[in-house]
């Protein structure tokens, strides 16, 4: 009678059940919620295991999360497994498998951590059915090894052995009730937990785990220190991690992220995303991500945020430089799904699935503020840009130099901009890069329909409504001409950086991505670069739609009054440019001394005259502009007396040299 209550006890705790048709593979190990990635991807999975002696062929067997449709994924030719072995299948529904992990199995189906049943039917139409119930985040359930009931497991053994222990219940997060932040001379930290949980800590950003540090007492730390701490038990599954980092004689003038996580993920050259490794391929080329711990600290030095997460490496040219960008995305797996908090000025949204830690170009000719500072610029454009602040960034408890904290351009982000919130269709979105006509330049989607509409503009004249509205319908034509007109002006000549997007149902539009390379000269890149003959070879812009447009006379001349309307708007120095561009310099002044001195990208003196030379670029550009535009539209005088003329004035008035 004891045993029947204590497997009925387990059941309900658990809610696993398992029937097993055949005693030769059975169900051994499921992950429901997983932030472990292979190849970009980190699909959950369900672990197979062959209990004889024999290799078992696969050959007529299923897989299935559906009672009704027990034959959904038929394992392929060849599937086997060996004797006493185990087969691991990632459940994804993707109808393509992007960075699939070779001679890995994707079954067509998504697993809940909600908890479902599984379902394994043999050829004889046997089945193996396993009932599970709502699973906690990157934690695995399955028999132990040597075991006969589901149980937690402290470490996912996918494809093999299960650890010999494993747990009911999990234990509490321990609370780190000194708060973190910033302290002169030392903290004293104190940490609590409930009754029957012991509390692991560890100094040195690494994961707690049962033979970490024992917590006895109040910690006193004199340096920059991170603590993390997790509770545990005999009977119990370690809990999720608590964090806290305490600046010790270090105040800060800005925000400051400080993320951790295991030192081998950082910095080991097996595995480390900051280092070149010892492969052919460095390691900070490889697209790793890892679970790190975020902390977000405002100006006022309080802390908003503290949550795991993961991070990778981000950028293209830029990763070999000492001090790499990082992409910091929240993960339902390790917590919750976005980064709440209002982090931006200029943004009401107070949900972030992905923020990036932009490290800015750092050659020697970086202001480390011109992407930011142009986004600003572009103001009431309508054209999607990535908000930015300054901040400060600390890696493992280690300062790491001045950063400027983005939103990252995803479809997360793009929706937030749209105003849109119908998943579906932000699933389904459209996002391209450089041209847009090669699969390559697809970042997420298809480019289908933008093919078709560049190659009809290559080859068609706009000179029939039929086919001009051909081209109204699918195309936003004041993003294109905002775009073109914005990138001329700051002079962006790095144009193969553009990006196009579409919801379903909408149009084509254009966002600004990467816009560091604008305001370094006042030549006629990128005006050449946009302002092409339709028949010419583009020049990493799909110049087609814009050419064809131009030769209809009335969006030639909304073309040009929108030129004069932009400048008056967003381009006036003494207005709407110098503003902005002395808040960012007053604030950098501050950090660029300590960042200098840690990374020598450039001196004090020659970063002053960086953004010198930037902000003289942004006053003088514009007036050029309007001739480089004149001049391939072959304007007369006359219409350029019409068209420019009152902003030649205000620009006579404005942008000289006071």
């Amino acid at each position: 009678m004891k045993r029947w209550l204590v497997l009925i006890l387990a059941a309900a705790a658990l809610c696993w059940i398992a029937c097993a048709a055949s005693a030769e593979i059975i169900f051994s190990e499921v992950m429901a919620s997983s932030a472990v990635f292979e190849n970009g991807r980190h699909d959950d999975w369900i672990e197979l295991h062959n209990t004889s002696a024999k290799r078992a062929s696969l050959k007529g067997w299923y897989l299935s999360d559906s009672k009704k449709d027990l034959q959904k994924w038929a394992f392929p030719d060849g599937a086997s497994i060996p004797a006493n072995g185990y087969l691991v299948v990632y459940c994804t529904d993707d109808p393509v498998i992007d960075n699939a992990k070779k001679d890995a199995l994707y079954a067509n189906f998504k697993i809940s951590n909600s908890g479902e049943t599984l379902y394994l039917t043999d050829p004889d139409g046997e089945t193996t059915q396993l009932k599970f119930g709502k699973q906690f985040g990157n934690v695995s359930s399955g028999i132990p090894e040597g075991g006969s009931e589901w149980l937690y497991l402290e470490k996912a053994t996918p494809g093999g052995k299960n650890a010999a222990r494993g747990y009911e219940q999990r234990a509490e997060e321990p609370v780190i009730e000194t708060p973190a932040g910033f302290y002169e001379g030392s903290a004293t930290v104190e940490i609590t937990a409930p009754e029957g949980v012991e509390i692991r800590y560890t100094l040195d950003c690494a994961t707690p785990g049962r033979d970490s540090l024992l917590y006895t007492g109040p910690i006193t730390v004199k340096k920059t220190t991170v603590v993390r701490a997790r509770g545990f038990g005999a009977e119990l599954l370690g809990s999720t991690i608590a964090g806290a980092t305490y600046f010790i004689d270090d105040p800060a003038p800005v925000p400051v992220v400080s993320l951790y996580t295991d030192q081998e993920y950082f910095f080991s050259n097996a595995k480390g995303i900051l280092v070149k490794g010892s492969g052919k391929v460095p390691n900070y080329k490889k697209d790793w991500e890892y679970p790190v711990q975020i902390e977000y600290f405002d100006e006022s030095q309080v802390r908003r945020l503290c949550q795991m997460g993961t991070a990778r490496v981000s950028g293209y040219s830029s990763r070999i430089a000492k001090q790499k960008s990082l992409a910091v995305y929240a993960r339902s797996a390790l917590g919750n799904k976005t980064f709440d908090y209002s982090f931006f000025e200029d943004r009401d949204y107070t949900q972030y699935s992905c923020l990036l830690l932009r490290s800015t170009n750092s050659d020697a000719r970086s202001c480390r503020m011109r992407d930011a500072v142009f986004g600003q610029m572009s103001r009431g454009l309508g054209l999607y840009y990535q908000a930015g602040r300054p901040i400060l960034v600390y890696l493992n408890g280690e300062y790491y130099g001045h950063y400027n904290l983005r939103e990252k351009a995803n479809k997360d982000s793009l929706a937030q901009w749209e105003g849109i919130t119908d998943e579906s269709l932000i699933d389904n979105m459209d996002i391209l890069e450089c041209t847009g006509m090669s699969s390559g330049q697809v970042i997420r989607g298809s480019n289908a329909d933008w093919v078709e509409l560049m190659n009809f503009c290559k080859k068609n004249r706009l000179n029939t409504e039929e086919k001009l509205n051909y081209v109204l319908d699918r195309l936003d034509v004041d993003s294109l001409f905002n775009y073109v007109i914005f990138n001329s002006l700051i002079g962006n000549s790095d144009v193969d950086n553009v990006r196009m997007y579409r919801f379903p149902g909408g149009k084509w539009k254009y966002m600004l991505h990467d816009i560091e390379a604008g305001c370094m000269n006042d030549k006629l890149s990128p005006v050449d670069n946009f302002l092409r003959p339709k028949s010419a070879k583009s020049a990493n812009f799909a110049h087609w739609a814009l050419s064809a447009l131009l030769e209809v006379p009335e969006y030639r001349e909304k073309f040009l009054r929108r030129t004069a309307e932009i400048i008056q708007s967003n381009f006036l120095y003494d207005q709407q440019v110098a503003p902005i561009y002395e808040k960012w310099y007053n604030t950098l002044a501050e950090l660029m001394p300590r960042h200098i001195k840690k990374f020598k990208p450039f001196t004090m003196s020659q970063w002053t005259t960086n953004v010198n030379a930037s902000k003289y670029y942004a006053r003088v550009r514009p007036a050029k502009v309007i001739d480089y535009i004149c001049s391939r539209l072959k304007v007369t005088a006359a219409e350029k007396k019409t068209y420019f003329s009152e902003t030649l004035a205000l620009l006579k008035e404005h942008n000289a040299k006071k």
